[in-house]
């Protein structure tokens, strides 16, 4: 090596520290051990060289912890296990996580304390959520600017809710045989909702519901073009893009479309996500036991349903009942709207015709026909559904 030559070992070391120590030793090998010289050429000291030196005979040259090592006041480890556990269980934050702790688990540990803990096993620890992939944009929904029954979300309901109804009324439930599932439909606007009831949650009973829902509507003067608000509900089209497809095109000519909400994210059905709370408090958990027989439950639905659009009154619409807040911006509608009677899709389905699944997507206009027919047997035919097909 030439007279004169610098290293900048400091700099060798922000590249690759190993290394950089290599190369050091290296030439104090090549130049007789001459310490000096090799702090001279590298622009370290003496010291340094003999530091390299002890470390080779280490048998190491990688960087060592800077962790001290003795930490009297270490979290132990089955303390710092439980905190990462509970993290991973509750996704509560440092200080929820303190106090629950000391709360629950008679555990006095400051917050700071968890969040250091929370960091250093920052690896350890899961999500609140699964990732999520990358979905279709959602068309913007604006609630408050709506007229009635232009936005009408539907969703399906269990009735066997454990979290609501006691395991004896469940018990009764299933003794009489009373369906599992109450499917509903609700105007965003006035609130308005109509119920239906199913034993099973199929792709049948979901066209049915739908089909229901459109002829009540349209047989009580609601001309307005109807969106419907579902989730990601098999009974609803779920994630087959020819279910969807073919319903899309069967609601369309009955002036209706369909969004689909985020998966994950009950909120943008929030108004009939609420209305589960009120008819369990209100109607199954006070009523579960005069349910007797499908036909009673049909009865007890009735009276129900017209309590809550007629006689109900909501804090959301200044403490008026539904249906005035349906006739105060739609007073052409029909008041017979309010009666709204309950039917058990099932049933209905079976007696339609001997369809189901996709047959009923290709049958689609006469299935429509015998649905009107059936509910509204009184009633003139509206024509514009027609079939122009001979």
């Amino acid at each position: 090596m030439q007279t004169g030559v610098r290293i900048d070992y400091k700099t060798l070391r922000t590249v690759n520290p190993e290394a950089a120590r290599l190369a050091v030793l290296e030439y104090l090998n090549s130049c007789g051990h001459n310490v000096a010289e090799t702090a001279r050429i590298f622009g370290i000291t003496r010291a340094t060289v003999y530091a390299l030196e002890r470390k080779r005979q280490t048998g190491s040259l990688a960087n060592r912890s800077r962790a001290p090592h003795h930490r009297p006041r270490q979290t132990p480890a089955a303390l710092e296990t439980r905190v990462i556990a509970l993290r991973n269980q509750t996704h509560l934050g440092p200080k929820r996580l303190s106090l629950y702790l000391a709360k629950y688990e008679e555990r006095e540990i400051p917050w700071t304390t968890i969040r250091h803990i929370l960091r250093r096993n920052r690896r350890q620890l899961t999500p609140p959520f699964g990732r999520r992939r990358p979905s279709a944009a959602r068309p913007f929904v604006d609630w408050y600017a709506a007229k009635p029954f232009e936005i009408v979300q539907i969703d399906l309901k269990y009735i066997r809710d454990q979290k609501a109804l006691s395991q004896d009324q469940i018990a009764h439930l299933d003794r009489y045989g009373i369906p599992n599932f109450q499917w509903g439909a609700l105007d965003v606007t006035s609130r308005f909702k109509l119920v239906a009831y199913s034993q099973e949650r199929t792709w049948t009973n979901g066209l049915c519901f739908y089909l229901w829902t459109i002829a009540w509507l349209r047989s009580h003067g609601v001309t307005a073009k109807i969106v419907f608000t579902v989730d990601h509900g098999e009974e609803f089209g779920g994630k087959s893009w020819f279910k969807l497809q073919e319903l899309r095109k069967l609601i369309a000519g009955f002036g209706c479309s369909l969004i689909q909400n985020h998966k994950g994210h009950p909120e943008e059905n929030a108004h009939l996500e609420r209305s589960h709370l009120t008819d369990d408090r209100e109607f199954y958990i006070p009523r579960a036991f005069q349910l007797t027989s499908p036909p009673r439950l049909l009865e007890e639905a009735t009276g129900y349903l017209y309590y809550y659009n007629t006689l109900r009154e909501h804090s959301s619409l200044d403490y008026r009942t539904p249906f005035q807040s349906l006739k105060a911006q739609l007073p052409q509608v029909n008041d017979r709207i309010r009666f709204v009677i309950p039917i058990l899709l099932d049933t209905v389905a079976v007696q339609l015709g001997p369809w189901s699944g996709y047959n009923v997507l290709a049958q689609h206009l006469k299935a429509w026909k015998l649905l009107w027919d059936w509910h509204f047997p009184a009633s003139p035919p509206l024509g514009w559904w027609e079939d122009p097909a001979p």
